[in-house]
């Protein structure tokens, strides 16, 4: 509220001011001006005379009872009462009354200082409300506490304000509606030619001819002289002239008129000469309304309770000051008139003269955070405005300040809690705590103690091991020696509470050793605790999301990969052991889907999970739902490829019995593909790779059939080695092109981003995706090139963008094989070296998520190095990959991509959705940006806005093209209004990644 009437003060003072000052130069001429001006002054000393001995309704109050022991007349004709009756009477028995809020501030204040002044409320008198601004101040009277109150009506300055903005409104109309005359005249002739309206004017019929002695006619004869003057002054080509006189009419009556004229040259000869004039009369004889009304506006002026002055721009001193201002900043009116904020000392010549540069660039200088000095020699932390304004011929500027000193001390608070104790994340709730290293004792603030489950109030020091587990102890004990092996790096350990009552929560606790014995030993640590039950949980469900099948509650295939690895670490430690990985598909569930509905079919797919799931034997077993109808089971301890195929039947035997589902018996098949490891030594992504590859050939042999992996795949390994050579003399021969999908802010509507992807221009095939050929190079020094050619390729198109006049940040993805070569950091910087035109900051890094944790130590190291020259670095297709949050805090990464299978599906899928969420969440916590990929409809924008994700890529905004296109797409580019619509509507409280 105090911004906005701030805001809207300003501008009406500015507004009236200015067209009062406006009016009165149009209509004044320059002695009148000299002696309005001197009346004006004469006037104002007589306002703020009568202002301040106006009296105002004011009385005494005795504290204990309410009773009011004396009122002037004031407030006697404010309650229509006489004084005596008023006198003896409490508020309640006037019929007085104020707003409980007014009264709770009133009380407050009243507490927190013996006197106020000036504090805005509304007083209620048998139901009428009476706004006014009321000061009051503590006194004993005849030994008795009182108060001494004046209560200043504001009824009338309200009604004023409102009068005030109608009559500007009229005023605007009336100029806009004005008449006005024109006329034409001709060297030696004079003036030739009247419109109407100018003959209306001079009171003379239309089309009346003008006379030849116009001046000696028309003129007033005071005004002839300096209207001859004016006419016959060479005024030159491309010059309008501009005079106001009076004239007097046919009819005798004199008026103001306004005359504008410009010459017209044919060449270098003078033609004629055209203008126009106006009857300003009316304006002129409205001057003394306006002063009267300038008077009303110099009331509110006063009585605003935002800081307010003039100064004069020329020779930065002060013109006038209102009550506020004084009230602020300590001084009075008259200290500050005639000098200058620097003579003051409210601040220094450098700062004047830095914001008056500001405030003429841009025109106005507004909301600009400043620290202004008091008389007191307090430093206070304003936003100060400046307006340009022009009083009495003179331009000055309108300054207006807003103390936000608590604000800022408050967030410089914050700030300090949090350089201190390197916190990454926001709390709702912190508690503060105090640990002797040397008694093992640990004390806290109240919030601590609450946050451990103790009661409210209760503080004492308590053992460091209160309450925890062994687990949780060595836990903490190690979190503490790394902290003290590197005490840059703050301890930060999260370990679980269980209250005596009330649900278990988890907390984040984070702190830094601050004091050392003469022998370096640890003393003391300072930290905080916070509670991060809301985020452990999210985490927690976020895993399980992203590790198991929502339909069947099986692991999926994120769970499987990860068992996968740890039963071949097992099997190669192991002698003579085996591990079986087999793929499951039903043969007939789509017939079953068709005929009955995805929902029988579904609960038929929950009832195969389930006897998949009863009939595994060991503990190492694993069944997994893969996609659709399809499921992975992992076997070990497994002796021979005998004993293996008969367990595979044995689950196919379970697979195939009979089901029945509202009373109707159904049959299902399964065709099953397996390798048997360590005959078949893949990496894990193989052999599941080789697994499906069989389950295919049992099912093109007609299905129900068990088939293992076997040399047949040589075939396609022969023509994995051809693609690979013919990709090498794709790359050669130039045959690559790069291809730019851009990103894009749904609430600014601007293209932030862009994606470099690449495409085969395949002479014979046409264009084909990095899919259809990257396979075909993992592993290779084919892929090594190939980032070559990927990173020169971007950092080229990045610098021809910028030529272009569109400078925005390419990302690109790099290969697995690049980011684990070593010397990764030392490449890329190389690239950039020989593109000085592209800064690092517009280069981003796409990473997968498997790639990264390949040797993630490494692969940190190097990206961080990347980082601290502005490389951005991104995730991509966050979500799908087998990494732990452990795993992805380490990474050094600053945005997160969100893979467009969820993207896709969370429009119909609530789990999906919950997915996306959740995503969007965890990058929230650990401050990292995030962009959503395969965006294809107006309405997956909509919600990902609503999520807090706002920048997208994908399909709906447009598909790749090539590289050349892009600065034109760009340029040309709208983004559909929906999204920027609804993106404006969310709340400021929304987080906005």
């Amino acid at each position: 509220m105090p911004n906005e009437f701030f805001v809207t003060g300003l501008i009406l003072v500015t507004l009236i001011i200015g067209a009062v000052l406006w009016l009165r130069r149009l209509l004044l001429g320059n002695a009148e001006r000299r002696s309005m001006a001197e009346a004006m002054r004469l006037s104002e000393a007589k306002y703020t005379t009568f202002y301040l001995t106006l009296p105002d309704p004011a009385g005494i109050v005795r504290m204990h009872d309410g009773l009011c022991m004396d009122a002037n007349p004031a407030l006697g004709r404010l309650l229509n009462m006489a004084p005596a009756d008023i006198v003896g009477r409490t508020g309640e028995a006037l019929g007085l009354a104020i707003d409980p809020e007014d009264l709770q501030r009133f009380t407050q204040a009243l507490r927190n200082d013996e006197q106020l002044h000036g504090m805005p409320m509304v007083l209620r008198h048998h139901g009428r409300a009476i706004p006014g601004l009321l000061s009051a101040r503590d006194a004993h009277i005849a030994g008795e506490k009182c108060m001494v109150f004046v209560y200043h009506d504001m009824t009338q300055a309200h009604a004023i304000r409102d009068s005030l903005s109608t009559s500007n409104q009229l005023l605007q109309q009336a100029s806009r509606l004005a008449r006005l005359g024109a006329w034409e005249g001709e060297p030696r002739q004079g003036v030739t030619y009247w419109s109407d309206v100018t003959c209306e004017i001079h009171g003379m019929p239309h089309g009346a001819l003008p006379p030849r002695d116009y001046i000696d006619r028309f003129v007033a004869p005071e005004w002839r002289s300096e209207v001859r003057r004016q006419s016959n002054a060479d005024h030159g080509r491309d010059k309008v002239w501009d005079m106001e006189f009076e004239i007097i009419r046919t009819d005798g009556r004199r008026i103001w008129v306004r005359v504008l004229g410009e010459a017209v040259f044919q060449g270098d000869r003078l033609v004629k000469v055209r203008g126009v004039l106006q009857d300003v009369d009316n304006l002129h004889r409205a001057s003394e309304r306006m002063l009267a009304s300038q008077a009303r506006f110099e009331h509110i002026f006063r009585m605003l309770p935002i800081p307010l002055s003039f100064i004069d721009q020329e020779k930065g001193r002060f013109v006038d000051v209102n009550p506020a201002w004084e009230a602020v900043l300590g001084y009075r009116k008259e200290e500050c008139i005639g000098r200058s904020l620097v003579d003051l000392g409210i601040y220094s010549a450098q700062t004047r003269e830095h914001l008056v540069q500001q405030a003429r660039t841009a025109g106005q200088l507004v909301g600009y955070e400043n620290e202004l000095r008091t008389r007191h020699g307090d430093v206070l932390t304003m936003l100060q405005s400046m307006s340009p304004i022009e009083i009495d011929g003179r331009p000055c500027w309108l300054l207006s300040v807003l103390d936000i000193t608590e604000r800022k001390r408050q967030e410089h608070r914050v700030r300090e809690r949090e350089a201190l104790l390197s916190l990454t994340l926001s709390a709702a709730a912190i508690g503060l705590w105090d640990w002797n290293l040397l008694t093992g004792k640990v004390r806290g603030d109240a919030r601590w103690h609450t946050l451990q489950g103790g009661p409210s109030g209760a503080l004492h020091e308590q053992d460091w091991q209160d309450g925890m587990s062994p687990q949780q102890v060595a836990q903490v004990d190690s979190a503490l020696q790394l902290h003290l092996m590197n005490t840059s790096v703050p301890f930060d350990c999260t370990w679980r509470i269980a209250p005596a009552t009330g649900p278990i929560r988890w907390m984040r606790n984070v702190g830094k050793v601050v004091a050392f014995s003469a022998e370096g030993q640890p003393q003391r640590m300072l930290g905080v605790s916070m509670d991060v039950t809301l985020q452990h949980e999210q985490q927690e469900l976020l895993h399980h999301m992203t590790h198991y099948d929502a339909l069947t509650g099986l692991p999926n295939r994120v769970l499987l990969q990860q068992r996968l690895r740890e039963a071949v670490r097992e099997a190669d430690r192991a002698e003579n052991a085996h591990l079986a990985l087999a793929y499951i598909d039903l043969d007939a569930l789509k017939a079953i889907n068709d005929r009955l509905g995805h929902h029988t079919g579904d609960r038929l797919l929950v009832q195969v999970a389930g006897r998949l799931q009863r009939a595994l034997q060991q503990p190492a077993d694993c069944v997994a739902r893969l996609a659709g109808d399809e499921f992975a089971v992992l076997l070990g301890q497994l002796s021979d490829r005998e004993g293996c195929e008969h367990r595979l039947r044995a689950l196919m035997d379970v697979v195939c019995a009979p089901y029945e589902l509202d009373g109707e018996r159904m049959d299902l098949t399964a065709s099953v593909g397996y390798t048997l490891f360590p005959e078949d030594s893949a990496d894990t992504d193989t052999l599941l790779r080789h697994a499906s590859q069989a389950m295919y050939v049992a099912k093109q042999a007609g299905g129900n059939r068990l088939r293992a992996f076997d040399s047949v795949q040589e075939s396609a390994r022969q023509n994995l080695v051809e693609q690979r050579a013919r990709f090498d003399a794709a790359l050669n021969d130039g045959e690559l092109a790069l291809y730019l999908q851009p990103k894009v802010n749904m609430r600014t509507g601007t293209v932030v981003g862009a994606e470099a992807l690449v495409r085969w221009v395949h002479p014979d095939k046409g264009l084909l995706l990095p899919g259809e050929f990257l396979p075909a190079i993992d592993g290779t020094e084919t892929a090594v090139a190939f980032s070559e050619w990927v990173l020169d390729s971007a950092l080229s198109h990045i610098d021809s963008l910028r030529r272009q006049g569109l400078e925005i940040q390419v990302s690109i993805n790099i290969h697995a094989d690049q980011l684990r070569h070593r010397g990764f950091a030392e490449w890329v910087l190389a690239h950039l070296g020989r593109h000085p035109g592209v800064r690092p900051n517009q280069l981003d890094l796409e990473i997968t998520e498997n790639a990264a944790l390949y040797d993630v130590n490494y692969v940190a190291g190097e990206l961080a190095q990347l980082r601290a020259i502005g490389v951005s670095v991104s995730l991509d297709d966050f979500g799908t990959g087998y990494s732990s949050l452990a795993y992805l805090r380490r990474l050094p990464i600053d945005q997160l991509k969100l893979d467009q299978s969820y993207v896709l599906g969370m429009m119909q899928n609530s789990a999906d959705q919950a997915i996306v969420q959740g995503v969007i969440g965890l990058a929230r916590s650990f401050g990292y940006r995030i962009v959503a990929e395969g965006v294809e409809s107006v309405e997956q924008g909509i919600l990902l806005a609503h999520m807090g994700c706002l920048i997208a890529q994908g399909h709906g905004i447009a598909a790749p093209m090539p590289a050349e296109r892009f600065a034109a797409w760009a340029a040309a580019w709208r983004a559909p209004a929906d999204w920027m619509e609804s993106a404006r509507r969310l709340p400021d409280a929304v987080p906005l990644i």
